[in-house]
């Protein structure tokens, strides 16, 4: 019997546009979708999606394909295209108005990606349009199921270009990407009595503090590289090299993959740095280099800061 891997997961490769090619699409587009509108298929440039949907949800099947696809779409400016070449996206719907809890994983005796979502029965067009919550777990479908402790590398890859590759389909602001680093990045530092973090047990360490490790290694990668390549470009060497959710990789093999595809050595020496003990980053001084200010009426670019080029560069990618 093959096995369903646990939750996580990160994402593939290659660079290219997403063919977006409804295969099923019923009449009853207009509708709600009901019981007779479970299913939906979806092809992304050869990568097979399908959809379905148990119960009843207020929103038609366009919106709900559209959702799907935004997210593929985003997935696809960061890492080329959707990492499996299969995969399930179960909806489940529940009472609300909001898009809930998801997980990710690989689902061995299918050989799919499984994605479990669920969607309130009252979720809206709108709602569905500011949710980040697919995009995030279809990310984690091109990146190894790695052991608990090292489950932040995962979290933190998901949650850092998650809004990078939505700001690049214009669905969300620099602003928005910004202002989320800005406000929430600090609660993944570490506290007092806090080792690396490998050694993290709370989601804001976990979630954020691997996203902080994100934001440092693209920097890193975009001075070393000239601002040529990017912390994308090391994740689709990882996906393009097996080490997605398929594989049975441990995190070690896929930062090596990531550095040998640049030809660097960033993602293991700045793990080292700090999976195993407390690193404190000065945050407030990189928000200065990178030309980021909050103020009173939002955020405020300074693009003769020193890092102005690399901050623009991660909005809108290396090509």
């Amino acid at each position: 019997m093959g096995k369903k891997k646990p939750l996580l997961a990160m994402i593939s490769i290659l660079l290219g546009l997403l063919i977006v090619e409804p295969i099923i699409y019923t009449p009853a587009d207009a509708r709600a979708l009901s019981e007779s509108d479970r299913k939906l298929e979806l092809q992304f440039a050869g990568q097979q999606v399908l959809v379905t949907v148990a119960g009843r949800l207020n929103i038609s099947q366009s919106d709900l394909q559209a959702y799907v696809t935004s997210a593929a779409l985003a997935v696809g400016k960061i890492y080329g295209h959707i990492p499996a070449k299969r995969t399930v996206i179960r909806v489940e719907a529940v009472d609300g108005d909001s898009v809930g809890f998801a997980t990710s994983t690989y689902d061995d005796d299918n050989d799919c990606g499984l994605i479990e979502i669920a969607i309130g029965r009252n979720t809206s067009r709108e709602t569905l349009d500011q949710s980040w919550t697919l995009t995030h777990e279809m990310l984690h479908l091109g990146f190894p199921i790695v052991e608990h402790s090292k489950r932040w590398l995962a979290e933190g890859i998901a949650t850092y270009e998650e809004p990078i590759g939505r700001l690049r389909m214009g669905m969300i602001s620099a602003d928005d990407l910004w202002g989320d680093l800005m406000r929430y990045g600090p609660t993944g530092l570490p506290q007092p009595g806090d080792r690396g973090l490998n050694y993290s047990r709370t989601f804001e360490r976990i979630y954020w503090g691997g996203a902080i490790y994100c934001l440092l290694a693209d920097i890193e990668i975009r001075q070393k590289t000239g601002n040529r390549y990017g912390l994308e470009h090391a994740l689709r060497g990882i996906a393009s090299g097996g080490g997605t959710a398929r594989s049975d990789w441990s995190a070690s093999q896929a930062l090596a993959a990531g550095d040998q595809a640049l030809n660097l050595d960033v993602l293991r020496s700045l793990y080292k740095k700090m999976a195993f003990d407390a690193y404190p980053v000065d945050l407030a001084r990189l928000w200065q280099q990178l030309g980021i200010k909050r103020t009173s009426n939002g955020i405020v670019f300074d693009n003769s800061a020193p890092l102005a080029k690399i901050r623009q560069a991660i909005e809108r990618g290396s090509q």
